[in-house]
């Protein structure tokens, strides 16, 4: 039996393994699955080096057509102030049953809110962080494709990714 709605909240910087399981599993579990796209207005940067709608672009192309119809991808621009952040996360998003986050300040954050946040089973947690697939490709360092998944990897590739991390890496 599913249940109603689920939240997950990422910056996807970028989209890798450890997101896809971790959606894979919630849609398995529920009917529908709101996905945050965190600092949605904050790209260029060493730790957002891409823009909201490539983010979106590297998710949708990792799931079916029958995956994305119980997805719903809002962007969420930063406020900067904990103390509003949940409720401006909350204000951009339709009511969800259930949130699940690992980071500790999103998990702080909703439990002042009285909203308990679950825990996502980690996939190899270690080598699926993005700050270390994006040290990785500024190396240029092929290593980072194993850590993402095919799709994503190939969209990355087409947008040169590991230039534009060069770059950024240089003047950062």
């Amino acid at each position: 039996m599913f249940m109603k709605r689920a939240l997950f909240v990422g910056r996807f910087q970028p989209f890798h393994h450890g997101h896809l399981y971790a959606l894979k599993k919630l849609l398995r579990k529920y009917k529908e699955i709101v996905v945050v796209i965190g600092s949605s207005d904050d790209f260029f940067t060493r730790e957002n080096p891409f823009s909201c709608g490539e983010r979106i672009d590297m998710i949708r192309c990792c799931f079916s057509k029958s995956d994305l119809v119980k997805m719903v991808l809002v962007p969420v621009p930063d406020v900067n102030d904990n103390t509003i952040w949940v409720d401006h996360v909350l204000s951009y998003i339709p009511t969800v049953d259930d949130v699940y986050s690992n980071n500790p300040l999103i998990k702080l954050l909703f439990s002042k809110h009285g909203i308990l946040v679950k825990s996502v089973d980690f996939f190899d947690r270690g080598n699926k962080e993005g700050s270390f697939i994006r040290r990785l490709m500024a190396d240029g360092n092929k290593a980072w494709k194993d850590h993402i998944p095919r799709n994503a990897v190939k969209y990355l590739e087409s947008v040169d990714c590991e230039k534009r991390m060069k770059k950024i890496a240089r003047n950062g």
